[in-house]
């Protein structure tokens, strides 16, 4: 009978949560709402909605406004609004070279945002710096962390232990989830830097209302994630987000002798406008190597869309290059679109997963955030232009 009420009470409590993430939902979708609107839009009863505006009230999640003018005799009836900066979630990414910082309120809109170089190459070391940034940043905004969604490069396996490791080698071989989430003090949600780049696409970039797409990584190697019907697909040992297309152990020594890092490749980028005819040729045998690689995903995949993203994505001449191979290589190409958040598009993804896990913890399941704001993302994180075949 004890297992029978706990059952009970476990549903009952789930239930009230699912309530309160509803009427949550269409007030923060409104603006402000009176209780009769509420019951109307929800199809929940006058007494729950009453009952769970009180609870998300009593959470500081909903403030009473100015009174609805009254329609007839009584009193005019209350309206209630969300509050959005109860509470703030971030996104960090850290990446090889550079970690990156969103900090949004519970509707997704951008609060602060910045980027800054590695200095730290101990993995431990850069995790309690990054985890500082962040608290000393939230401190700053005056508002409360909730929730913190982390980004980082290397494949994972289904239980989160680290198969590659690009940037933070001390950790292959062990469960990465669990250190995040013991370095900070509020809940966390670790991720693969290119399933979160692949999330942005999905939620509000090119890919939206896309089931199947690729997202090839541009950068001294091309790597590549992969979204099934929806789902963003990492393989049987979660390797397929992390994908290097190469193509024998001769040709890795050629690439990594010319094309060692990105930044090299950009420098041949600028070259090749100079009229360096080195540079040119350089350039060419890079972007044709790439436009191989991503047809081999496109014959393989058979995506509706390819999004490309990554550091040398920003490189129009690049990107025009790599696409004038790939019309040549294939006689039918998926049309192909730059992502237009450049190197943000992984820490949206971070923070668009905190944002979920944050309206469940807080008021209950079945809330999804808003989107981020576009309007509200700063140019230097929106606004890229997209090349299409």
């Amino acid at each position: 009978m004890d297992r029978i009420a706990t059952a009970t009470s476990d549903q009952m409590l789930e239930l009230r949560r699912a309530n309160s993430a509803r009427c949550a939902e269409v007030i923060r979708s409104a603006g402000s709402m009176t209780i009769a609107e509420v019951a109307e839009a929800t199809a929940l009863s006058r007494p729950t909605v009453r009952a769970r505006l009180q609870d998300l009230y009593d959470a500081g999640l909903l403030i009473e406004v100015a009174a609805a003018a009254p329609t007839g005799a009584g009193r005019p009836a209350s309206r209630f609004s969300f509050v959005a900066d109860a509470a703030i979630v971030a996104g960090l990414e850290l990446a090889k070279h550079v970690e990156r910082l969103l900090v949004t309120d519970l509707v997704g809109r951008e609060l602060w945002h910045g980027e800054r170089p590695v200095t730290i190459k101990s993995a431990q070391e850069r995790l309690d710096s990054a985890v500082e940034w962040v608290k000393d940043t939230a401190a700053g905004l005056g508002k409360k962390l909730v929730r913190v969604g982390v980004a980082v490069p290397g494949s994972m396996d289904p239980s989160g232990v680290f198969i590659e490791a690009a940037a933070f080698v001390e950790w292959r071989g062990h469960a990465v989830p669990p250190i995040i989430r013991a370095a900070f003090d509020v809940p966390t949600d670790t991720l693969h830097d290119l399933a979160a780049a692949m999330s942005t696409e999905r939620r509000m970039g090119a890919a939206k209302d896309v089931d199947t797409f690729v997202v090839p990584v541009l950068w001294h190697r091309v790597s590549a994630g992969i979204v099934l019907e929806g789902r963003v697909y990492g393989g049987t040992n979660g390797r397929s987000g992390n994908i290097q297309q190469r193509f024998s152990a001769a040709q890795n020594h050629l690439d990594d002798a010319e094309w060692p890092s990105d930044p090299d490749v950009s420098a041949l980028v600028v070259a090749a406008a100079d009229g360096d005819p080195a540079a040119d040729a350089s350039l060419d045998r890079f972007a044709a190597l790439a436009a191989e690689q991503i047809a081999m995903l496109q014959l393989v995949i058979d995506p509706e869309l390819i999004v490309l993203h990554g550091p040398l994505a920003v490189h129009d001449a690049l990107v025009e290059r790599v696409v004038a191979h790939l019309a040549r290589d294939l006689p039918i190409v998926a049309p192909v679109v730059v992502s237009e958040f450049g190197q943000f598009g992984t820490v949206i993804g971070a923070a668009l997963t905190a944002l979920d896990g944050a309206a469940e913890d807080l008021i209950g399941p079945g809330m999804a955030p808003h989107l981020l704001d576009r309007t509200r993302l700063s140019s230097a994180i929106s606004g890229r232009r997209t090349v299409l075949v």
